[in-house]
C-alpha cells in the first residue's frame, strides 16, 4: 500500500491538492485470504439488527463520573433481561467505532461502549498516566457501576489487550471475551509484520514531543483517508461522506489539549507492556482468562499480522478462532455481520444464562453535537 495519500477538495470552483504522509508509515503484511480456513468456530445464523451506514448517527451517550473523572458512554438498547455486551475500542478510536456491531447485536443484547481515558469525550487520566492495566481497571469500574456483571466483553486492537486484562483480573465481571485483531506483541524478525519498527523509538526519552508534532501536522481529511486505507481490507467501502464526517470528528478532537498526547501516551503504555515478563505480560494474562473466548482476525489486517491469529487463540485456555477473508483491522466496522455471527455463536456455545438488565437512568440523554458513527478508525 502507498504511504502517501492524495486528498482533493473543491472550493469556489478551484481544485486544491493536498498530500500528507502518515505519522508512522508501514507497508504491512500482504493479503492472506487463504488463511480464512484457519477458522474453528461454527457460525450461527441469528436474527441480527439492521446495519447503519458508517457515517450514521451513533447511540445516545452520557458522561459517567468514575473516580472523579468524566468517562463518556453510549448505550445501544436491546432486549430486557439479556446479558449486556461491553465494547472497548482501540488506539485513536472511540465509542463510535462500535455503532455498526452494536446495531447488529441489538436484537440479542444491550450494548455499551465507552471512550477510554483521553479518547473521544472522556477526560484524560491523572498525571497523564496511560497503561492497558489502568484502562482495564477503569472499564471494570464502569461495568460494576453501570450494569453490574457478568457481561460479555468485546475489544478491538489495543482494546483487545485491555479486554484481556479485564477478563484475567476481574473474572467476576466477565461472561465471555471476544478480541478483534488484538494488539499482541510481535517480536519476529521479518519485514512484513505490519507494525513499523520505528515505533520503538517512542520509548526513548524525549521522543514523545516529536510524535505529538507529527500527528498534529496531518490535516484532518488526510488523517481520515489514511486511516481508512490502513484499517480496511476494502477501503473503497468508505464513501466520501464517511470521510467528510470522520474528518469533522478529527477536527473537533484536535481542539482538545490532550488529544495527541493521549494517542502517544497510550501507544507508549502499550509498547512498555510488550517488554514485561511474568504475570503482567499479555501471554500470562491471556492464560488466566477462564471464560469462553473468541479471537477474530481479518486476512488483510495491515497493522497486526493475521499469521499471529493461531498463536493468539492458543494463548487463551478456551478460545475459538474466526478469520475473515478480505477484511482488515476493524472487522466490527467493515464486516459487522460476520463478526456478530461469530460472537453469537460463542455466546450460544457458552450457554450464557440471561439475567435482568439494570435500568440505566442516563439512556435517554442525547449525544453531543458533532459525534458520529465513523468517528476515528482505530489502530
Amino acid at each position: 500500500m502507498s504511504t502517501k495519500w492524495r486528498v482533493e477538495t473543491v472550493e469556489d470552483g478551484h481544485h486544491e491538492q493536498m498530500t500528507a504522509t502518515p505519522a508512522w508509515p508501514a507497508q504491512g503484511p500482504p493479503d492472506r485470504d487463504e488463511l480464512a480456513e484457519w477458522t474453528t468456530i461454527e457460525l450461527t445464523d441469528p436474527q441480527l439488527g439492521a446495519l447503519p451506514p458508517l457515517a450514521g448517527p451513533p447511540p445516545a451517550g452520557w458522561t459517567e463520573l468514575l473516580d472523579g473523572r468524566g468517562i463518556y458512554l453510549r448505550r445501544q438498547p436491546g432486549p430486557t433481561g439479556a446479558t449486556p455486551v461491553w465494547f472497548v475500542h482501540g488506539l485513536g478510536g472511540a465509542s463510535t467505532d462500535w455503532t455498526r456491531l452494536g446495531a447488529a447485536l441489538a436484537p440479542i443484547a444491550t450494548g455499551y461502549s465507552l471512550d477510554l481515558p483521553g479518547s473521544g469525550r472522556s477526560d484524560p487520566p491523572p498525571a497523564g498516566r496511560y497503561s492497558p492495566g489502568a484502562d482495564a481497571d477503569l472499564v471494570a469500574g464502569a461495568i460494576a457501576q453501570v450494569t453490574g456483571g457478568p457481561v460479555h466483553v468485546v475489544g478491538n486492537s489495543y482494546g483487545g489487550v485491555v479486554a484481556t486484562l479485564l477478563a484475567a483480573d476481574h473474572p467476576d465481571l466477565v461472561s465471555t471475551l471476544t478480541v478483534i485483531s488484538p494488539a499482541i506483541p510481535d517480536l519476529r524478525l521479518t519485514s512484513d509484520r505490519g507494525a513499523d519498527p520505528r515505533l520503538g523509538l517512542l520509548l526513548v526519552p524525549g521522543t514523545a514531543g516529536l510524535a505529538h508534532q507529527r500527528l498534529a501536522s496531518i490535516p484532518p481529511m488526510a488523517r481520515a483517508r489514511g486511516m481508512g486505507e490502513l484499517c480496511f481490507g476494502h477501503p473503497e467501502l468508505i464513501s466520501d461522506e464517511d470521510y467528510r464526517v470522520s474528518a469533522a470528528e478529527h477536527t473537533w478532537r484536535a481542539a482538545l489539549p490532550w488529544t495527541y498526547s493521549s494517542t502517544v501516551g497510550t501507544l507508549r503504555g502499550l509498547m512498555a507492556g510488550y517488554l514485561r515478563r511474568g504475570p503482567s505480560s499479555f501471554a500470562a494474562a491471556a492464560a488466566r482468562v477462564r471464560r469462553p473466548t473468541l479471537v477474530v482476525w481479518g486476512t488483510r489486517d495491515r497493522l497486526v499480522d493475521v499469521r499471529l491469529s493461531r498463536r493468539a487463540a492458543a494463548a487463551y485456555p478456551r478460545a475459538e478462532l474466526l478469520v475473515l477473508a478480505e477484511c482488515g483491522h476493524v472487522a466490527q466496522m467493515e464486516d459487522p455481520t460476520s463478526t456478530a455471527r461469530g460472537i453469537v455463536s460463542l455466546w450460544q456455545q457458552a450457554g450464557t444464562s440471561d439475567r435482568a438488565a439494570d435500568t440505566v437512568p442516563h439512556a435517554g440523554r442525547a449525544a453531543p453535537v458533532g459525534s458520529n458513527a465513523y468517528g476515528n478508525l482505530v489502530s
